[in-house]
């Protein structure tokens, strides 16, 4: 039997938070993770977290258990005050302006109005987290807006076995234990109205695991995603479809992953402008296991000299733990050249600002450019390039346009991942998947020829060469620049 906790009952541990400047952010699994607190955290009131797990169509038996587990887990981690809901008609914009995060395992059309609905939405974009776990997807179905926020609804579950699960994205906080893959026994969702391009794989299904044949598949790509991040305005979604068999809740592997993924949910408010962060341009030990390496480490600018100049231009230095330009000094280069990699940074650009990072950059008579296709830098809402999506912020300069704008406010730190593999471009930003492309396709000849490119014949077709970053004389920072090669 399911149990049933009165409406009005709300169960809250109150637990220690810490806070960065004026931001509060989650550091979770003290004891879980095995993380420590640095000398120059300061301690403040603690964040709040509500768990909201109200059944307006089947529900879970799992639901009790799983409050169990995330109030003790809370509770031994000295992570944050949990309160466990059971009423999505208290959720209004008031009550949501008291948590740094809501967590949703849910089913059914919960009774919130339009307002109450609106204000959610509101809470997410305006720096709010949203976690939704297991059957969150199985919730509104009568409501676009909410699709759009957890990024898929369910579409049934053809399996519930051991199955292997593939580790996409193997940095992000949540999956970094997990290895390549790992075996779990639960319930395995598929899911409808879901496409890649709108969000951030961190798990999927190892079909290989399963029987392919089985009923109820209703997917033809074969891509079966367990669970994903994305970004709504200046808030972070994260979504886990694991969590149906109370054997899931009591595994280690799966508490860490969930308690991971409310932090990184969390840190979304560390990016509102003037926040400066802590434990910026480092690497975690995991990283430095994966083959990063920084591009720049808060203070020095030795991995960089100037485009087609041996010294380092003075209108770039290090100002308050970022890569700035400051005055006139011409494009950026690595002093190392790259093949296959991913890089990641964060940047910031003022009004109008506008930059660039182009990559297999090589020194000819022309600008970087000429060679290197470019991850465009801009502010979007203040520069005539925003206007039109194929020179907005996140494309491949004049060639390929983002899929949607992801930018947040002026004065904030976004950040970027930009992936080459051979020929296999990705450009991602605000853990969006904003576009890809193949060099030479028959697309990419097609996209090119039609652009300002079109007589420049060693663009985007060197094998290797520099990072470069473009001086477009506006002010631009840059921080948490990291790359790894990639092996063929």
């Amino acid at each position: 039997m399911c149990l049933v906790v009165p409406v009005t009952q709300e169960i809250v541990i109150r637990i220690e938070a810490h806070v960065r400047q004026n931001t509060l952010r989650l550091v979770v699994g003290m004891s879980v993770l095995g993380l420590t607190a640095g000398p120059s955290v300061v301690q403040a009131t603690p964040v709040k977290v509500l768990y909201l797990t109200q059944s307006a169509a089947f529900a879970h038996p799992v639901l009790p258990h799983s409050e169990e587990v995330l109030l003790r887990l809370a509770g031994e981690s000295d992570a944050f005050d949990l309160t466990v809901s059971h009423d999505a008609s208290t959720l209004t914009a008031n009550t949501l302006r008291q948590y740094g995060a809501v967590v949703f395992f849910t089913t059914g059309e919960l009774p919130m109005n339009l307002g109450q609905r609106r204000a959610l939405l509101s809470y997410v974009r305006a720096g709010g987290a949203f976690v939704g776990v297991h059957s969150a997807t199985d919730t509104f179905y009568d409501w676009p807006g909410y699709l759009d926020l957890v990024g898929g609804y369910f579409d049934g579950h053809p399996w519930h076995q051991e199955v292997t699960v593939r580790v996409e994205d193997g940095a992000h906080p949540s999956t970094r234990h997990l290895g390549e893959s790992f075996r779990i026994h639960d319930e395995i969702y598929q899911h409808r109205d879901w496409a890649r391009n709108k969000v951030n794989v961190l798990l999927s299904l190892d079909v290989s695991s399963v029987n392919m044949r089985a009923s109820g598949i209703t997917r033809t790509d074969r891509d079966f995603a367990l669970a994903w991040t994305r970004q709504e305005g200046a808030g972070r979604v994260f979504y886990t479809a694991l969590g149906h068999r109370p054997e899931v809740w009591d595994d280690e592997r799966f508490q860490r992953h969930l308690l991971a993924g409310i932090d990184w949910a969390m840190g979304a408010p560390a990016t509102l402008p003037g926040e400066e962060g802590q434990g910026q341009n480092t690497l975690t030990p995991e990283e430095t296991a994966e083959g990063w390496q920084l591009l720049f480490d808060g203070d020095s600018l030795a991995s960089w000299r100037g485009y087609q100049r041996t010294d380092l231009p003075s209108g770039w230095r290090a100002v308050d733990g970022a890569l700035a330009r400051v005055d006139q000094g011409g494009d950026l280069l690595t002093r190392e050249q790259f093949d296959d990699f991913e890089l990641r940074f964060d940047w910031r650009v003022e009004d109008g600002g506008n930059s660039g990072v182009m990559f297999r950059v090589a020194e000819t008579d022309g600008p970087p450019w000429h060679t290197g296709a470019e991850f465009q830098i801009l502010h979007n809402a203040g520069h005539r390039d925003g206007r039109a999506a194929i020179t907005s912020a996140g494309s491949n300069y004049a060639v390929h346009p983002p899929a949607s704008d992801v930018t947040r406010p002026v004065g904030s730190w976004n950040t970027s991942r930009l992936l080459a593999r051979g020929n296999h471009v990705e450009h991602w930003m605000n853990g969006v998947k904003l576009l890809e492309y193949e060099i030479e396709s028959v697309d990419w000849e097609r996209r090119v020829k039609a652009s300002k490119f079109a007589e420049i014949g060693r663009y985007g077709r060197e094998a290797a060469g520099h990072i470069a970053i473009q001086d477009h004389g506006d002010p631009v920072a840059f921080r948490n620049i990291k790359i790894r090669r990639l092996s063929n």
